[in-house]
Parts: C-alpha cells; structure tokens; sequence
C-alpha cells in the first residue's frame, strides 16, 4: 500500500488506457488541459459511478476553465463493447487491477452504513428496482478527488469519506477552480483601456444622462 498524496505532492507520470486506446500517456493528458480534475471512483458498473459519470457529461460545458478526467477500477477491453470515443466528453482512465489506487492509499470499506451517503443509498435503491444485485460483502471502493498543474502537482486533494463523496457535477467543479482561484485573472474594471471599448463611453454617458433626468 502506498501512501496518502498531499497538496504540494507530485503524481507520478503513467500510461494508462481507456476504452477506446491504448497506453496513453498522463503527461500529455495534463499538457492539453490543466488545471485538471481528476476523479477516482468505484468501477464503471456501479450504480453510483454510472450516474456521476453522466453527471459529469451531461454539464462537462461548465467547466470552462480546466480539464476533467474519471478514473475508474474497470477493464479497458470490457467497457470498449459500450463505450466509444465519443461516447463521453471526457477521458475514461481504467485501472482495474487498483495499481493508482493503491499508490495512492484511496481505502476501501466493506461496511455499507460507513460508505453509503443519503443520496448513495437513493441511487443504489433505484438501481435495484431496475435489476441490480450488488455481491454481499463486497468491499466499497471509496473515492479521491484532486486538481493537478501541468507538471503533476496537486493544488487540491480530497478523500472522500462517502461513495458520493465528489463533486456533484462539471458546475461544482468551475466552482471549485473560482474558489481556489485557478481560473485565468480577468482585468479590474478600472484597467480597461477606454479608447479600445468606445461603447463602455458611450455607457457613461447614457449614465450621465439618466443622473440629470432623477
């Protein structure tokens, strides 16, 4: 087992594979894209995993100002008779044999009270009312969330204490980058150039005309 990774820590460079290729290099991934989310979940067939990896596309738009990628302990070769490459607007990493999650000390749980959430326990309610039979005993695969520089270096980690312990959806997530001031610096008002923006003078004059009418 490895050790808990830590803001200031580095995530070692890998080669991973996702449905639809094959031994992908992390580095580049952080190269096209960062700061990025990076989301360690259960694998990709569990009820909780399934709605958060829709979630996740169904407002991917709303991150504007980073990447986002899903880690998940399913094999490549089994989620490539379902899913494509342009089946979801973000990278599918697999790790079904746990190499990442054990270097990363992300723990497991088999006691369902201590890993299921209220909203965990909606989902999975659901998902047995449409067939699911979750094995007895089966171990919980808790997840981690961090932000990671282009280089690897975690801005932000979080081990999540519950299944649904992560950001609720790509929204959450911009959120999460404004609040940790990872978004790109927009320029004070006062240092806006007015010759190159004639239309924001002709705002303070329609504004000094309302003044003499009130």
């Amino acid at each position: 087992m490895g050790e808990r990774i830590a803001v200031g820590d580095k995530l070692p460079f890998f080669v991973y594979d996702t449905p639809y290729s094959a031994q992908n290099r992390f580095r580049d991934l952080l190269q096209r894209k960062s700061p990025l989310v990076l989301v360690f979940m259960a694998n990709f067939g569990h009820p909780i995993t399934r709605t958060f990896a829709s979630r996740y596309a169904n407002t991917y738009g709303s991150l504007r100002d980073g990447g986002f990628a899903l880690v998940v302990r399913s094999r490549a070769d089994k989620l490539s008779r379902s899913i494509g490459p342009n089946t979801l607007p973000y990278p599918l990493l697999c790790d079904a044999e746990g190499v990442l999650y054990e270097h990363l000390d992300i723990p497991q749980s088999s006691s369902a009270l201590m890993t299921y959430s209220l909203e965990g326990w909606r989902i999975l309610r659901e998902a047995k009312r449409q067939g699911y039979q979750a094995t007895k005993g089966q171990m919980q695969q808790l997840p981690l969330t961090l932000i990671l520089d282009k280089d690897g270096t975690v801005l932000f980690c979080h081990y999540g204490a519950s299944l649904t312990d992560v950001p609720t959806d790509c929204e959450a997530m911009q959120s999460l980058l404004e609040e940790l001031e990872l978004v790109p610096d927009m320029p004070e008002l006062e240092d806006l150039d007015y010759e190159n923006f004639p239309e924001l003078e002709d705002a303070d004059e329609l504004d000094e005309e309302f003044d003499t009418f009130h």
